[in-house]
């Protein structure tokens, strides 16, 4: 099913002592889907390891994220006979149970907006240098994680 880019949307708050950024799920997979943007760069030390720390936050968000789709799929996917997923004629798309398709998109979209909180590792844009370059779409997914 494909995920739909929000306008970016994220405040920063404290909690116990440590800056947190607030990002919805759709952002946490949007950041997870870019890959590893800078994995051909050499980065300074602390911005390397900024990098890592945000990876590792969003890799376990995403990692909720995917087991929470995976039961909304159960729960809606339309099943032949043997209790398998019925995929559309090319494949590409799940079919979903007569009658459930509105309550399946509210499920989904209720999954991307939820909102988490994510450590704030106070990275920048000129952390990165100039020497490093991205797309616009691997920027707009790293936008939510920079001060």
């Amino acid at each position: 099913m494909k995920l739909i880019r929000k306008k970016l949307k994220y405040s920063i708050g404290n909690k116990g002592g440590f800056l947190m950024v607030n990002v919805t799920m759709d952002q946490i997979i949007a950041f997870r889907n870019a890959g590893d943007i800078f994995g051909d760069y050499k980065l300074p030390l602390k911005v390397a390891y900024k990098l890592n720390k945000l990876k590792k936050a969003v890799e376990a968000e995403g990692e909720f994220y995917s087991n929470k789709f995976q039961e909304i799929v159960d729960t809606y996917a339309k099943k032949d006979e043997n209790g398998q997923i019925v995929f559309s004629e090319d494949g590409n798309q799940i079919m979903i149970q007569d009658g459930k398709i509105e309550e399946c998109n509210q499920a989904l979209s209720d999954l991307q907006e939820l909102t988490v909180e994510i450590d704030n590792c106070n990275l920048t844009i000129d952390d990165f240098g100039e020497e490093v370059e991205c797309t616009p779409e691997d920027l707009e997914a790293l936008m939510p994680f920079l001060n």
